[in-house]
């Protein structure tokens, strides 16, 4: 590539161009050059991860890839020559070798920012929750892990190879140690992110997964303090060491004593809902400033003293979920950019097999290290084997905290070929370490697994015996809850039939890392005079409960998950509880845009469209999609005097229809509820055993069996029928679709609550038409989706109720 590849980038002097040519066309400005470096370093990786994304690997793979790709082994191939007649590749014209310092200076100035945004989303009292089972198991992974590596780098090492002879004191060759310590350590923010990624946090091993990766990542941090500290207090310069220890002490002191208790009177002083001032937050962006400084005075990299800063500031709203919303271009943006400068570093030429093979020996020894170290023990406490395994997978995942840090040892050691050799190694292993790890996992685990092996009840089961009917009632805000009330007062709570209420408020996890689900006994909740929104959606269900003593019992409990992953929360609390329904409040996007009376901006969100999508695959139970009305018995928590609650079921046939209607039956004894059911006949198509779309699946159904089914449950109603005037039954013949849709029209001034099945599995002539016409909104179903259309303009609520796919 000639004696010098690359190009001329002065820094001081004229920043800006003179136009398209800056004077020559070796001669770029540097704000030029800035430019051009960012752009590819920022393409690129996107480009690669368009094509990687397909098999499950994650945009870290891509970046790196990405810088690697613009790197002068690749890019620097000699295609063209300069009019001096030097020949030069790609590379001469995008990395100047001086100007290239400006994007990595900026690479290294966001990492602080970003490891400070990694403390404030990490909860320090997990190490307090944490069982001694979970120390256990961190502690023997790590140890395992670190005496592995070492172990193999003493066994490998030798005194007549450049690179491999022992360093001054014995134990391994030159650079093993750096090895040791980025294969070695585990990240609990890499752990948790990747973790986020794969829809699996909040999981029963995710959970797990958490706490472990804390705990050691606590303990090696520790451990790298402590040997800081005796290194300090032992130096040569016994002057230069204590001012060391006084400016660490003094760091500590300034966050523990200043801006921890700023901090906490910071989230009290700042009302729920309102945003934290600017002038705070500039101030705490300030400090990460003076404790990264502090660092480096210290001999320690500008991180650590953001990181310990981040620790302090309390995480979740206000003021943490603040601080990570402001510092959002950093991951988005800088941290990518960082992550390419590394791949960009590398260079394959300067890699010997002769210490090829040895370093990849050390990194295996730390790799299967973890997994012994984690496995054994865990299965002796009791995690099983597979669970183990996985769990010893996921504590080898490697991510932006291992880059930053691969990152400063390229920049503070000089480039010989032995240093760039192990840095090359590290990074190549990195990738393909992360890009085995991250899909055999996906690929083992999947926790929906749980949900589907457990034999849930439904509501007809619970209608059977003589029990208690079991309620999961998802909140996402204060609109939702009088008309879920008005719901569960019409299910009629008896003796016999008594009503447990198991309230989960849903909270998007913002400005924290770690998933939590809180429980909110209801004789130790002490009233405040500024409740939070939780206490007020709380107090509502705990008047509902006084108002029925003895028949109406709530749990109330709060998650705060990212929405992706929440249904693992729903559906873990529905098995542990054995609810037979889970009610979920949704709002269409198009109905809630001509609604005024609603303070829900994010309700109609891509997520929470995720998250009942995901909820319809994997629950246990019965799922009912409430969707609010907007007439007076909707928005009120009690039945309004002398006026009576009127429900009308929607009954076509199937497992959903069925479903809807039990649920009904709850209500026919309720002296203020007036039910009636609209039975549909229309022309048979189905065989008596055929294949039809039942949900996201095609299954088999035998339809004489359905049929069977159907009128034995709509005789039964038509029984009660008889004696009650609360009761109306009719029958609606109808031919194709377009009348379906006419008579269900008709009916939407008729009712305050409307009852209907997500799916249907007879007739599928008129629901072929309905499923063409209307099919803005899939997870409500054909029925479901033309009655909560805005076209319907319907004022009362509407339960759509789906049963777990279980078809005879």
């Amino acid at each position: 590539m000639g004696s010098h590849p690359y190009r001329i980038c002065t820094i001081p002097g004229e920043v800006g161009s003179g136009g398209f040519f800056y004077k020559t066309l070796d001669n770029f400005s540097p704000l030029q050059s800035v430019c051009l470096q960012v752009i590819v370093l920022s393409l690129l990786p996107h480009f690669i991860h368009m094509v990687l994304s397909r098999f499950h690997q994650p945009l870290l793979v891509s970046q790196i890839l990405g810088g690697i790709l613009a790197s002068p082994w690749i890019l620097g191939y000699e295609f063209l020559k300069l009019s001096t007649g030097r020949p030069v590749g790609l590379t001469y014209f995008l990395f100047a070798k001086d100007g290239f310092q400006v994007v990595d200076m900026i690479a290294h100035f966001s990492s602080m920012f970003f490891i400070f945004k990694v403390g404030v989303q990490m909860d320090p009292k997990i190490l307090k929750r944490a069982g001694w089972r979970t120390y256990i198991i961190g502690f023997c992974c790590i140890f395992c892990s670190y005496v592995a590596g070492k172990s193999l780098a003493h066994i490998v090492r030798n005194d007549h190879i450049p690179g491999l002879r022992p360093p001054s004191k014995p134990g391994g060759f030159n650079n093993s140690t750096k090895l040791i310590n980025l294969f070695g350590m585990i990240s609990f923010p890499v752990i948790t992110y990747m973790l986020t990624d794969l829809n699996i946090l909040n999981s029963d091993l995710g959970s797990l997964a958490t706490h472990v990766a804390m705990v050691a990542d606590f303990l090696h941090t520790f451990e790298k303090f402590w040997t800081l500290l005796t290194h300090s207090l032992a130096s040569e310069n016994p002057t230069h060491g204590r001012i060391v220890v006084y400016l660490m002490l003094g760091t500590f002191i300034y966050i523990c004593l200043i801006v921890r208790p700023a901090a906490l009177w910071i989230v009290k002083n700042t009302p729920e809902g309102r945003p934290v001032n600017d002038a705070y937050i500039s101030l705490i962006m300030i400090s990460v400033l003076l404790c990264g400084l502090a660092s480096e005075y210290c001999e320690l990299n500008g991180t650590v003293g953001a990181f310990f800063l981040g620790l302090a500031i309390p995480d979740g709203p206000p003021l943490g979920s603040a601080l990570v919303h402001k510092l959002r271009i950093v991951t988005v943006f800088f941290m990518p950019l960082h992550m390419g400068i590394v791949g960009y570093k590398t260079d394959i030429h300067k890699v010997s097999f002769v210490y090829l093979w040895r370093a990849l020996l050390v990194i295996l020894g730390c790799f299967l290290g973890k997994i012994i170290g984690l496995f054994l023990p865990a299965v002796l406490l009791g995690v099983p084997a597979r669970d183990s395994l996985l769990l010893g997978l996921i504590m080898n995942f490697k991510g932006i905290v291992e880059v930053s840090q691969l990152s400063t040892w390229i920049d503070a050691n000089k480039q010989n070929n032995t240093f760039a050799a192990a840095n090359t190694i590290m990074v190549l292993t990195l990738v393909v370490q992360v890009a085995v790890i991250t899909p055999t996992v996906k690929y083992l685990y999947d926790p929906s697994s749980k949900y589907l092996a457990y034999k849930g009840r439904s509501i007809m089961q619970s209608n059977e015996v003589d029990s208690d009917f079991r309620v999961l009632v998802c909140v996402h805000t204060q609109d939702d809850v009088p008309g879920i009330i008005k719901l569960l007062e019409a299910s009629n709570p008896t003796k016999l039939h008594p009503l447990n209420v198991y309230l989960l408020h849903l909270i998007e996890l913002v400005g924290r890392a770690t998933p939590l689900l809180i429980a909110h006994p209801l004789h130790k909740r002490v009233s405040t005079s500024n409740p939070t929104k939780s206490e007020i959606i709380i107090n509502v269900f705990q008047q509902f409960q006084n108002r029925h003593q003895h028949l109406v019992t709530v749990h109330p409990f709060s998650t705060i998950s990212p929405y992706a992953s929440m249904h693992n929360d729903i559906c873990s609390m529905s098995v542990d509880k054995r609810t037979a329904l889970i009610i979920f409040p949704f709002c269409r996007q198009d109905v809630a845009s001509k609604r005024d009376d609603l303070d829900i901006p994010n309700i109609s969100s891509r997520s929470i469209k995720t998250l009942l999508q995901n909820l319809l695959r994997n629950s246990p139970c019965s799922v009912g999609i409430l969707i609010d009305g907007s007439n007076h018995q909707a928005n009120s928590t009690c039945f309004l005097p002398d006026t009576p609650y009127r429900v009308i079921v929607l009954f076509f046939g199937g497992p959903d229809d069925r479903e809807a209607l039990a649920f009904a039956m709850n209500m026919i004894h309720h002296p203020s509820v007036l039910v009636t059911l609209v039975r549909y006949f229309g022309p048979a198509s189905l065989s008596s055993d055929e294949v039809t779309d039942y949900g996201s699946e095609s299954v088999r159904i035998d339809v004489e069996r359905q049929k069977f089914l159907d009128e034995e449950l709509v005789d039964h109603f038509r029984v009660n029928t008889m004696h009650k005037e609360t009761l109306m039954y009719k029958e609606v013949d109808v031919k194709d679709g377009a009348e379906a849709i006419w008579s269900v029209r008709s009916l939407r001034e008729d009712f305050d609550l409307m009852l209907v099945g997500r799916q249907q599995t007879s007739d599928s002539k008129i629901f072929s038409e309905l499923n063409t016409n209307w099919a803005e909104c899939e997870e409500l179903g054909a029925v479901g989706d033309m009655a909560t259309s805005p076209d319907y303009d319907a004022e009362g609520s509407i339960l759509i109720i789906h049963q777990r796919l279980v078809v005879s």
